[in-house]
């Protein structure tokens, strides 16, 4: 009897985000995406995947990722949005079976069945930090794209109830799918490694550290208040890193700089390029993490995971993220984020509890396990049978 090959669903996944060499614009969303499609392709070998990115990845990248591109300039965000919204969605008909919009929003002119991840809905809650085309764009996109969607998916349980409430979706059409963290990446390092990359950095022994955008709801004004309010009350020798990319509207922290006087307190140093986080965690003496609001916190997750004592806002998906592996202040007071830096500094045993949980708690997050919920959340939109058992946090 003949073997007869059956056709496997096909599935788009629109990842234009996916940046690997932009600053800080590669950071977050195309992370999370760059790693999803690392494993996706194993979770999902009964589904066509093809990804549509804005320039060609070097096949080592991904491997076993079918990439397709345009030659339109759709690294612009406005070329992009046109692309999506007009050829894109035109191309999908009676091609694919599903489309997988990986960033907020899908063409309004698609006919074909549809996931989107809302990764937070930051837009809506905070619409003062965003730039009003920008954020007219998001609100409509998302929720015209969320009412249509088969499935949609989030990435914190924060983030599903924030959709449940303010799009008013099902919560049983709501999937989420954590980000997962690299434990063989974000790990300890050599002390020889540290003390190399101090003098190449040009860093201070002591210092507290803050990694990410700086964008308004990061809360900098309030963590150098903070910062300024500790170094005074415990007489610490620490100075304090704002390592990452300038974001937008962030004038705040220049004027809170200069009301203080604390400029030759706070080290700028830019970017932080992916290969060197390791790095900046482990030479840190704590990590903060202070922001309004997150849609996960990645980076929280990364500084537990090098085994580096957290202290992090105790609002949105951050408790989440951090467990009782951290250290949870009120980001709007600065007293509390103040007094947490003088205990974490000063205690020793506080110090190395921490730096104890933390690995523990990161090796709940796969990046296997997110592929897998991920590719589930497809079957059950094409209304097919799951063959694979889901990874649950309680296996590791």
């Amino acid at each position: 009897m003949r073997n007869v090959q059956v056709e496997r669903p096909r599935v788009a996944l629109n990842a234009q985000l996916l940046r690997l060499n932009e600053g800080y614009r590669s950071a977050g969303i195309a992370r999370y995406i760059y790693h999803l499609l690392c494993e996706l392709p194993k979770a999902a070998q009964d589904l066509a995947l093809d990804v549509f990115a804005t320039e060609p990845l070097a096949p080592a990248l991904l491997p076993d990722v079918s990439i397709r591109t345009t030659r339109l300039p759709v690294h612009k965000p406005l070329a992009r949005i046109l692309w999506e919204q007009s050829l894109f969605a035109l191309s999908l008909q009676n091609n694919y079976s599903l489309l997988h919009s990986l960033a907020y929003v899908s063409p309004w002119l698609n006919r074909t069945r549809s996931i989107v991840t809302l990764y937070d809905l930051s837009f809506y809650l905070y619409p003062e930090y965003f730039r009003p085309f920008q954020r007219l764009y998001l609100q409509i996109g998302a929720r015209a794209s969320a009412r249509r969607a088969a499935s949609i998916v989030t990435i914190s349980e924060s983030s599903k109830r924030d959709a449940v409430r303010i799009l008013h979706v099902d919560p049983r059409q709501v999937q989420v799918v954590t980000p997962g963290v690299e434990s063989d990446f974000f790990r300890a390092v050599p002390q020889t490694a540290l003390e190399n990359f101090r003098r190449a950095k040009k860093l201070p022994e002591h210092f507290v550290l803050f990694l990410g955008t700086r964008e308004p709801r990061k809360n900098l004004p309030n963590l150098i208040r903070a910062f300024m309010q500790a170094k005074r009350a415990a007489k610490l020798p620490h100075r304090l890193v704002l390592a990452g990319g300038r974001g937008w509207l962030d004038e705040s922290i220049a004027r809170t700089i200069q009301e203080l006087d604390a400029a030759d307190q706070i080290i700028f140093p830019g970017f932080a390029e992916q290969a060197e986080l390791p790095l900046w965690y482990r030479a840190a003496d704590v990590f903060v993490y202070p922001s309004q609001y997150e849609g996960f916190g990645m980076p929280a997750l990364e500084a537990l995971a090098c085994g580096t004592p957290v202290i992090s806002s105790n609002v949105s998906s951050l408790p989440e993220a951090v467990g009782d592996a951290a250290i949870l202040v009120d980001p709007r007071v600065p007293e509390q984020i103040a007094d947490a830096l003088v205990r974490v500094l000063t205690d020793e045993q506080l110090s190395f509890e921490l730096a104890e949980r933390g690995p523990r708690h990161a090796r709940q997050f796969t990046w296997t396990r997110a592929a897998q919920l991920t590719a589930q959340t497809y079957r059950r939109a094409l209304g097919l049978a799951n063959p694979l058992p889901v990874l649950n946090h309680a296996s590791f």
